[in-house]
């Protein structure tokens, strides 16, 4: 038998991201995000709480922005980013990084995957700025490339928040094929 909860929010967990971005005095900044999702296949949000003044201010200028999938390697130092606030703590060498031609976007050289992204629009809900961003270059480790050049994610074991409980949840197990298993489905 279900409970009801309430008004509690329960599409966790969702990705962890780290997003980074340079500030107005040109320091590069790491911010972990875990409210995001996908709008539609080309196109993905990061919701950014407005407590994050420093940050907000500089996505919103610069109008790029990376976003990193993290996995357990890195979830110290993660975890550390969205802790630390960038107005009191240089998270610039957290991350060892590099630069594409969207300049104020760092890219995390060792995350599994990072997107260099463009802000295409920006929504405000409550204490939130939702972008809505398009990826300009998708960067993937190469051991987590298939043979059909698609990203492996079992293999990557993306980590997930979930927000309940304030656990990080790993990734990686198969559960089935997708718009595969149903075919056999008998009401």
């Amino acid at each position: 038998m279900q409970k009801d909860l309430g008004e509690v929010m329960g599409l966790y967990p969702t990705p962890v991201t780290v997003v980074g971005t340079v500030l107005e005095n040109g320091r590069v900044n790491f911010l972990t995000i875990a409210h995001v999702g996908v709008t539609e296949h080309k196109r993905l949000l990061i919701s950014v709480d407005k407590g994050h003044a420093l940050s907000d201010a500089a996505i919103a200028k610069n109008g790029v922005v990376s976003v990193s999938l993290v996995n357990r390697e890195m979830l110290e130092a993660v975890d550390y980013c969205g802790i630390a606030k960038g107005a009191k703590e240089d998270k610039s060498t957290v991350f060892a990084h590099r630069f594409d031609e969207l300049e104020k976007a760092p890219i995390i050289e060792k995350a599994p995957l990072c997107m260099t992204c463009r802000i295409i629009k920006t929504v405000e809900v409550g204490s939130f700025h939702n972008y809505i961003l398009q990826p300009v270059h998708t960067y993937v480790q190469e051991e987590y490339i298939n043979e059909k050049g698609k990203i492996d994610y079992a293999s990557m074991k993306p980590i997930l928040f979930e927000f309940q409980n304030l656990n990080y949840l790993e990734t990686g197990a198969i559960a089935g094929k997708c718009w595969n298993i149903g075919k056999n489905y008998k009401k």
